[in-house]
């Protein structure tokens, strides 16, 4: 049996191959998936340009210099040699861009398992989990296909809201969201509308010219501006910016506008990363590691109450995704590589949440 997998050069993002490789035979406990369907969003693009140093390409090697990008989304159990993990069985997780995935559960109960393989060992412990769908309310097949696409980057929002909360919001009035097109951008935008009669905090999104009339038709935020013209329509308030976009030059710009009326700064995305050219000159500003919350959240909450909490309003946001985003699948290898350079290149269309069926 052969494995296919969608390669990118580490040290350039454009060089993009497909590879097929021989899968070597199961040693006993472990487990080979079949992977269904994985989302592919611009948290992927942040996966690649983040990939050396948050360790992104570690997950799933490939033979230098090539990296495999990783991504969200569901498996079957085709072989196994893992007594508590039948074939048949399906698991959500975090898979590379491949056909198929070989791993080693352990701590396996029936909520899930950990892949245990050794070089996975010391990479944050939220990826390496894999729920079992199966017998899980949480998995209705009405929502299955968004999941992949909303589920990870709403926990980041989820996490980046309780964040924002728990400071008080930085004695901000009003909290800009750059890329509000972004799913990323569009569930932070969703909590915000969700506790404004609480928060009481002004909503703006910064967007693009093409995606104007989106972001205003959502809903979420008391203002859309165009990039080029926040200097004129952004109110010279106390400002909290959320930036999924890495638009480095325009966070200092706006840091010089905004002066003292700048409060704080939340790096989270990469959405336009070849305008990067480091952060250093970003005023205010810090790097929001969503898993490292997470973790955070899990002690302090406990992970069940933790789980529940961002499950319930996962489900409302899930309710409005339908709404907004039509699910588009991708089956060809070739059709996947171009809408990866698409990606890379901020050409895809906000409407749309794709999902790629490697096996079709």
């Amino acid at each position: 049996m052969q494995n296919q997998s969608l390669q990118v050069q580490k040290a350039n993002l454009y060089e993009v191959q497909s590879s097929q490789q021989d899968m070597q035979e199961l040693q006993d406990g472990e487990v080979l998936m079949k992977i269904e369907k994985y989302a592919l969003t611009t948290n992927n693009i942040t996966y690649a340009v983040s990939g050396s140093k948050l360790r992104y390409w570690d997950f799933f090697p490939a033979e230098e210099p090539w990296g495999i990008v990783p991504a969200w989304g569901f498996g079957v159990v085709i072989e196994s040699k893992h007594p508590d993990l039948p074939v048949g069985e399906r698991c959500y997780g975090y898979f590379p861009m491949s056909s198929h995935l070989k791993v080693q559960p352990a701590k396996v109960s029936e909520a899930g398992f950990k892949d245990g393989i050794a070089h996975r060992t010391a990479l944050p412990p939220i990826y390496n989990y894999y729920m079992r769908v199966n017998n899980n309310p949480a998995f209705h097949p009405s929502i299955e296909d968004y999941l992949p696409i909303i589920q990870p980057l709403f926990t980041t929002s989820f996490l980046i809201y309780h964040f924002l909360k728990e400071q008080a919001f930085f004695d901000a009035e009003q909290v800009v969201l750059t890329s509000a097109s972004s799913k990323t951008g569009l569930a932070l935008g969703f909590m915000l509308r969700q506790f404004k009669s609480t928060d009481g905090k002004k909503i703006v999104g910064l967007t693009s010219p093409s995606n104007v009339a989106f972001v205003k038709s959502v809903g979420y935020y008391d203002q859309v501006i165009e990039y080029d013209n926040y200097t004129s329509e952004l109110e010279q308030t106390g400002t909290v910016i959320v930036d999924f976009a890495g638009k480095t030059q325009l966070l200092e710009e706006m840091g010089t506008s905004l002066g003292d009326h700048l409060k704080h700064i939340a790096l989270i995305g990469i959405t336009d990363w070849k305008s990067t050219k480091g952060f250093r000159g970003v005023p205010k500003s810090e790097f929001f590691f969503a898993p490292t919350h997470l973790q955070a959240k899990y002690k302090e909450w406990g992970q069940q109450k933790a789980s529940a909490m961002i499950n319930q309003s996962l489900a409302g946001f899930i309710a409005d995704s339908k709404k907004l985003i039509e699910i588009s699948y991708v089956d060809d290898i070739e059709r996947l590589r171009e809408l990866y350079l698409e990606m890379l290149d901020g050409k895809v269309d906000p409407k749309i949440g794709y999902i790629i069926r490697p096996n079709q």
